[in-house]
């Protein structure tokens, strides 16, 4: 006896609503677990800041090894935590960029109302020989009180400045004397010891945007 071919399963509008619910359903749950995923991660990173200057790679800042303070003390990232810390490299002896600078960062601080007391400058001298901690204490009062100046060794010095980015060089004079071309750039460096942003003196010319970008970086929770 020869059997009759099974009939074609028919698809009931039941079961194609079914698997039409079932997809979607499986759809937005992998959605919601994707925006979970992505909020998650945007709150570990903290909210996306807008800098003036231009942005670094958010690496932990390098240590000043082997400086020390006008006071003969070390300089520790822990003991700024909390700070936002602007680092410059200079020398007292320069006749122009350096103070320049300077004055363009105490407009800039200026500004900052209540959160003034949670920014650090940092000037690093690239002269230690002739920048002795009086000479380089009584440079930086003129212009920012509570800065802290940093000098040692010219070869912990030059360590220093490599790791920062900063380039310089001696320049002999006809005369006996001699002037430092260097680098002449402030970096930005957050409340959680990364670094933030780099301003050129041009990028520092308006005293509003290095203090908005502070207020920025400051406010966040």
């Amino acid at each position: 006896m020869t059997g009759q071919p099974a009939a074609p399963r028919q698809h009931r509008p039941s079961d194609t609503a079914a698997g039409w619910q079932g997809s979607a359903f499986r759809a937005v749950l992998v959605s919601l677990l994707l925006i979970g995923a992505l909020l998650g991660i945007s709150r570990l990173q903290g909210p996306m800041v807008r800098l003036h200057g231009t942005p670094l790679t958010a690496e932990r800042a390098p240590d000043f090894s082997g400086l020390l303070d006008t006071q003969g003390r070390r300089f520790s990232w822990q003991a700024e935590r909390g700070r936002a810390v602007l680092v410059f490299f200079g020398y007292t002896h320069c006749p122009d960029v350096c103070p320049l600078t300077l004055s363009a960062l105490r407009q800039s601080l200026d500004r900052m109302g209540s959160l003034r007391r949670n920014v650090r400058v940092i000037f690093v001298s690239l002269d230690p020989v002739r920048d002795t901690p009086a000479v380089l204490h009584a440079y930086l009062d003129a212009f920012i009180p509570d800065a802290v100046g940093l000098r040692g060794p010219l070869k912990d010095v030059a360590q220093s400045a490599r790791q920062w980015g900063i380039s310089w060089r001696r320049v002999n004079t006809t005369h006996g004397d001699y002037w430092i071309d260097h680098t002449a750039a402030v970096t930005l460096v957050g409340p959680r010891g990364h670094l933030r942003a780099r301003y050129g003196y041009g990028q520092l010319a308006d005293p509003a945007w290095l203090a908005a970008d502070l207020h920025a970086i400051l406010s966040r929770p």
